[in-house]
């Protein structure tokens, strides 16, 4: 059996980040695709990185011995498990400390769910303390060309001169989108 890691994503959003045990990529791979649950991996970007766990142990284990070398003065340690048995223990109790305030925090009583009425004042208006007004939704858009309309420019041309085909060449969009705008925002023309 080898050590594979393994990271797939779909649509820049990570789905899969493990390590999985296997004789083969291609079996690391069906590992991977059934812990997803996915029957296909199609839209999937994946990668898959044999880790050889032997020469990173052996690598490891050196790099700790010279730190512990220049720690100690020169002198070698007798063995790594013995130097690092205390330090082992004392993250082990850190990480032990951080579990027991996140259980006791957990073990408060869950706050009460609060139902939403649309037509019930905000607790601030029913307090006295003005809620910021909601910024306005600019009427503009983008193409896809990457031009941006001013669709409030489109409206007062459109409004201006009752010709759909006018406003349309204006502003180089499509005689169907300024259509659908008409409809959709029922502009009327003088």
């Amino acid at each position: 059996m080898k050590l594979f890691k393994l990271i797939a994503s779909r649509a820049g959003q990570v789905l899969f980040d493990d390590r999985v045990e296997a004789d083969s990529p291609r079996e690391a791979r069906e590992q991977m695709k059934a812990l997803m649950g996915l029957n296909s991996l199609t839209g999937v970007v994946y990668a898959i990185t044999e880790i050889p766990v032997e020469l990173i142990q052996s690598i490891v284990d050196a790099r700790l011995v010279e730190a512990l070398q220049r720690l100690r003065g020169g002198q070698a340690p007798a063995t790594v498990e013995q130097m690092l048995r205390p330090i082992a223990s004392e993250a082990v109790r850190e990480q032990l400390a951080t579990l027991r305030t996140v259980q006791t925090a957990e073990a408060a009583p869950p706050a009460t769910p609060q139902r939403f009425d649309a037509f019930t004042p905000a607790v601030d208006q029913i307090i006295g303390t003005p809620t910021p007004p909601k910024p306005r939704r600019k009427l503009t858009s983008v193409t896809t060309n990457g031009t941006v309309v001013d669709w409030k420019a489109v409206k007062r041309l459109y409004r201006r001169t009752g010709s759909i085909k006018q406003a349309a060449a204006q502003f180089k969009l499509s005689v169907n989108s300024v259509k659908a705008r008409i409809r959709r925002e029922g502009w009327t023309h003088e």
